[in-house]
């Protein structure tokens, strides 16, 4: 392997954009294929998995793919290395075009069993700005704009749970509003549904302090987010308070309709004002 497996991830990452811009509107079209959750896809969802998947077939990465189109995939007989892909993670703002967030996530962890922990590197490549972020482990995260300006990112240092604090849950899922929803009436909570891309990336961007949602169908996007949220100071937990990174990505959560809860942060003290709040 001539290039390394955060180079190949960032290549992989503008292979789905330059796929993207290629369909156009042609993108929103469905197409008569069904995902491993045996729902109908779009054709720019399904084809930005293929120009990720594309990338890592042709450098013979030894890398176990799990996607959300394309179901597991395997690229050699040995593997190294653990990927998890979204072609297009909030299809709702994509189809809609409603001012969220939307885009193709990947994250690449070390090992056939990894933790969330064992990341070696995760990026977003958001579509309807065409800005790229990128984290790999022990050097920050970071956005490339589309005029090629390079910024750091460092999520808020909020620490303390307010009224004023902007907090974004996941309310498309019944569990999601019962256990914070329900329970938060009076705090900052946009009423608006955004998907997981649209939520992580206003936390790494400062515009959000809380993120919460649960674990759901394979977990792809949670998996994606914990090197980003990590690198730029933030903390992904679950009900406990524990960090996430202490889970192993294919037993936590994995199990169908089983919905555990996942709280991520701006800090770590944060995140567990916020659990002792729930507790009350």
């Amino acid at each position: 392997m001539s290039k390394s497996i955060e180079e190949l991830t960032l290549k992989a990452l503008f292979a789905a954009r330059r796929r993207f811009l290629e369909l156009g509107e042609d993108g929103k079209e469905q197409i008569q294929k069904e995902n491993r959750f045996d729902e109908t896809t779009l054709r720019a969802d399904w084809e930005s998995e293929e120009a990720v998947i594309n990338v890592f077939r042709q450098e013979k990465i030894p890398i176990t793919i799990v996607s959300e189109e394309h179901g597991k995939v395997q690229i050699s007989k040995t593997q190294k290395y653990t990927a998890v892909l979204d072609g297009i993670d909030g299809t709702r703002a994509y189809t809609r075009n409603n001012g969220g967030y939307y885009g193709t996530m990947v994250g690449v962890f070390k090992g056939v069993n990894p933790s969330y922990g064992d990341y070696l590197c995760s990026g977003v490549m958001e579509h309807s700005t065409g800005s790229l972020f990128f984290a790999e482990k022990g050097k920050k995260a970071h956005l490339d704009n589309r005029e090629k300006e390079f910024f750091l990112l460092r999520c808020n240092q909020t620490t303390r749970l307010d009224e004023r604090i902007k907090i974004f849950i996941d309310s498309y899922w019944e569990f999601n509003r019962k256990t914070f929803s329900e329970r938060l009436v009076g705090f900052n909570v946009p009423e608006f549904k955004l998907s997981s891309t649209d939520s992580y990336l206003r936390l790494l961007l400062g515009e959000a302090d809380l993120v919460l949602e649960c674990t759901r169908k394979g977990n792809l996007e949670i998996a994606t987010a914990y090197g980003l949220i990590t690198e730029a100071g933030g903390v992904m937990v679950t009900a406990d308070g524990e960090d996430l990174g202490k889970q192993r990505y294919f037993e936590y959560g994995q199990r169908e309709e089983e919905f555990l809860p996942v709280i991520t942060a701006a800090t770590k003290e944060l995140a567990l004002g916020l659990i002792e709040y729930l507790k009350k």
